[in-house]
């Protein structure tokens, strides 16, 4: 069996995987409220400005704190989105773990790329 069949076998597993379906289940379930979806992507929204602005070492300002602390009680309390999300964490932790180990496996390619990263000095002329 070559590599391609053992990548088609791994996304034919993943795709029949408990916590795949689970994810699509609770997805659909979360889609078939709008207002559940559009808490969620109000929540998302909110965290990625408040990620971004960490990112660029900016103070994240009174008003985007307090609605992130708004939505994430909203979102807390609604089992709907808490089940997506949790479902969502469930199945992230499983490609997290996959990546993982590939990446385990293939630490000494990763050590001989890093090897030729360009650093700061100038070339020999």
């Amino acid at each position: 069996m070559n590599l391609y069949d053992h990548a088609h076998n791994l996304s034919r597993a993943l795709k029949e995987s408990d916590e795949y379906q689970d994810l699509l289940k609770a997805r659909k379930q979360l889609e078939s409220d709008s207002k559940n979806k559009q808490m969620l992507m109000d929540f998302r929204k909110c965290q990625w400005e408040m990620e971004k602005a960490k990112a660029l070492q900016k103070e994240v300002d009174d008003i985007t704190a307090r609605r992130m602390e708004q939505l994430g009680e909203l979102v807390g309390l609604n089992p709907t989105v808490q089940a997506y999300l949790a479902a969502e964490y469930r199945f992230g932790q499983v490609m997290v773990d996959i990546q993982k180990i590939l990446s385990d496996a293939l630490s000494d390619w990763f050590q001989a790329a890093a090897e030729f990263v360009v650093d700061d000095e100038p070339a020999l002329e």
